[in-house]
């Protein structure tokens, strides 16, 4: 079971976070504190079976998460999204709607969460005059990184995936279990493994 935890003790990271996408002060983050919660998953906790509704939007402040589908009788795992400290993983369609998900989010490692419920998210935006512009500010930030995510899942082979990774977050390779990887480029450990040693080979 996940543990709480007292969210004022996190709400400098909070704000660095938030702040990147808005124009958020921390006289307003303040006033949204007591609608925030903060929970401790340990790795390989679950944060979100499928069928269940999405009743958190959730920010990563320590730790990671992924976001993956079960696909087939083989019951064969696709990792959507993995998301480190300042970024936001929960399901979008699910939280939106109140329709049961159809994806899991895991955490990857122990794993800090600060989120907001749904209906208290709808509380903050009816009584904080200023929280219907951040909110829009969040939500252009979701859509463009789920489109750019997209964009890379369909136009991009996994060994131009692995490069950029190796090169614009190379921690990922340090801190991603290989099978969970392998899920996100969408080939076989054993193929992970060529591509690896191939990358080691050119940096020598």
């Amino acid at each position: 079971m996940p543990r709480s935890l007292d969210v004022k003790n996190y709400s400098d990271p909070l704000y660095t976070y938030v702040h990147r996408y808005t124009q958020l002060r921390k006289e307003e983050l303040n006033q949204v504190l007591p609608f925030l919660e903060i929970r401790l998953f340990e790795k390989k906790e679950m944060i979100l079976e499928a069928g269940q509704i999405e009743n958190y939007l959730n920010i990563v402040v320590k730790g990671m998460a992924r976001k993956y589908i079960v696909q087939g009788d083989k019951k064969r795992e696709i990792t959507l999204q993995l998301a480190t400290e300042g970024h936001f993983i929960h399901s979008e369609i699910s939280f939106s709607t109140r329709m049961p998900s159809e994806l899991c989010v895991q955490a990857v490692e122990q794993t800090i969460l600060i989120r907001i419920e749904n209906n208290n998210a709808d509380r903050v935006l009816r009584n904080f005059h200023w929280a219907e512009t951040v909110g829009r500010l969040l939500t252009v930030h979701l859509v463009a990184s789920k489109e750019r995510r997209l964009y890379d899942l369909r136009m991009k082979s996994p060994k131009q995936r692995l490069q950029e990774m190796a090169v614009h977050q190379p921690n990922f390779l340090r801190r991603v279990p290989q099978n969970i990887l392998a899920t996100w480029l969408n080939i076989k450990p054993e193929t992970l493994s060529r591509l690896k040693k191939t990358l080691r080979e050119k940096s020598v």
